[in-house]
């Protein structure tokens, strides 16, 4: 029913992924598989939605009404079995910029905001940015799956000086959905050190066979300091449109919340995000994403397989949930810079360095698999083909 193998057309409209993509790849005729933004168009409930609002030919001040708070409201209640009053959605620019927010909100220039790396850049650099001190407690890697410090982490709230945690679940880029125990025991720290937690929730629907992303502000221990970002950008590729709903329980610090984001010159939803909120967040949006996570579970199951059997100097850890895999290319014994040439020279293979990240990132690569199967399967040819040759014995079972 919904077309996943037909590779869209990124030339032209001045997108991002395809302008930044090495003209040695391009010329190859390979694509982009970094970036975490799919190579599908989005669901065809969007599409409606959007091309019926752009046919009104209206694009003036647009505000939550009814039907946008319904839509989300009945997402959040269906697709993530997470009841909210409509005054808890708080509508903003997107989810750095509300993250931009919160680190206002909460803390002065100088102060600390915890972070786990490897984890999503942007963190570090929205703190760098406001003047505020980056706090990092490193995930522990042990025997092939991440963990929470959380002796480390408990340090790191103690101090006073450190008001704010960033919470990324699933965890970008590492793809692990926190068990409920994790987040539990990391809502016991926050309360009991009064620090607020924003929680990046962008991916949440992308969330495998196995694994269910829980809702950190629907725990009773947490929603009194828990701030939640949900938004379309990753479930329904629409993450060049800014928008983020901002998930609030506790009064006063929504209040405070909305508050600051006034201040940062917050003035209403973009028309287009209203039109695709409400065409998203539906019935027919709901099939879609189905669709489109079964396929990509499909995707993460043949990448598995075929590093698995033809590229054994090269793991991949564990997919729970969003649409990109972390692979440790640390076997192939190459430095970071050395690991992107070959990778762009002679694999072809266009991919997140895993320094981006922070610490415990160098030796690893960001892959992006929403993409179509063929796609996927050239880039992985490509891949064996260069290990083989530049590194025999790192691909022996290329031969069986």
């Amino acid at each position: 029913m919904y077309d996943f193998d037909t590779l869209v057309n990124r030339s032209g409209i001045g997108n991002m992924k395809d302008l930044l993509l090495p003209e040695s790849i391009r010329k190859q005729g390979m694509i982009a598989f970094s970036g975490a933004e799919m190579d599908f168009k989005t669901a065809p409930s969007v599409v409606g939605a959007v091309n019926k609002r752009v046919e009104n030919g209206l694009f003036g001040f647009t505000v939550k009404d009814r039907s946008y708070l319904q839509a989300v409201g009945w997402w959040l209640r269906e697709v993530r079995a997470w009841p909210v009053d409509a005054d808890w959605i708080v509508p903003t620019l997107g989810t750095i910029f509300s993250l931009a927010t919160a680190i206002r909100m909460t803390t002065k220039v100088g102060e600390g905001i915890i972070i786990q790396p490897p984890v999503y850049y942007r963190y570090e650099q929205a703190a760098s940015r406001l003047k505020r001190k980056t706090v990092n407690n490193p995930l522990i890697l042990e025997n092939g799956q991440y963990h929470m410090d959380f002796d480390n982490l408990e340090k790191c709230m103690a101090d006073p000086n450190n008001k704010l945690f960033v919470l990324c679940n699933p965890h970008n880029p590492i793809a692990r959905v926190w068990p409920e125990a994790d987040l539990k025991q990391l809502a016991g720290l926050a309360r009991k050190y009064g620090v607020v937690v924003f929680s990046d929730e962008i991916f949440a629907e992308v969330a495998f066979e196995g694994h269910r992303v829980t809702p950190y502000a629907a725990l009773a221990e947490a929603e009194e300091l828990a701030i939640v970002a949900t938004s379309l950008g990753k479930t329904f590729n629409f993450t060049g449109v800014n928008h983020a709903n901002i998930i609030i329980p506790d009064n006063r610090l929504r209040e405070a919340f909305i508050a600051q984001r006034d201040a940062d010159h917050f003035g209403s939803i973009d028309p287009l995000v209203h039109a695709a909120v409400c065409g998203a967040y539906c019935p027919e949006g709901l099939e879609w994403v189905e669709a489109m996570r079964e396929y990509v579970a499909a995707n993460i199951c043949f990448l598995q397989e075929f590093v698995g059997k033809k590229l054994p100097n090269i793991k991949v850890l564990p997919v729970e949930g969003a649409f990109i895999a972390w692979l440790d290319m640390r076997g192939l014994g190459l430095s970071e810079p050395e690991l992107m040439t070959f990778l762009e020279q002679q694999a072809y293979l266009c991919v997140d360095p895993g320094g981006d990240y922070g610490v415990g990132g160098k030796g690893f690569v960001r892959m992006n698999i929403a993409t179509p199967r063929k796609e996927l399967e050239r880039a992985l040819s490509l891949l064996a083909e260069a290990v083989n040759t530049q590194f025999p014995a790192a691909c022996l079972s290329c031969a069986r």
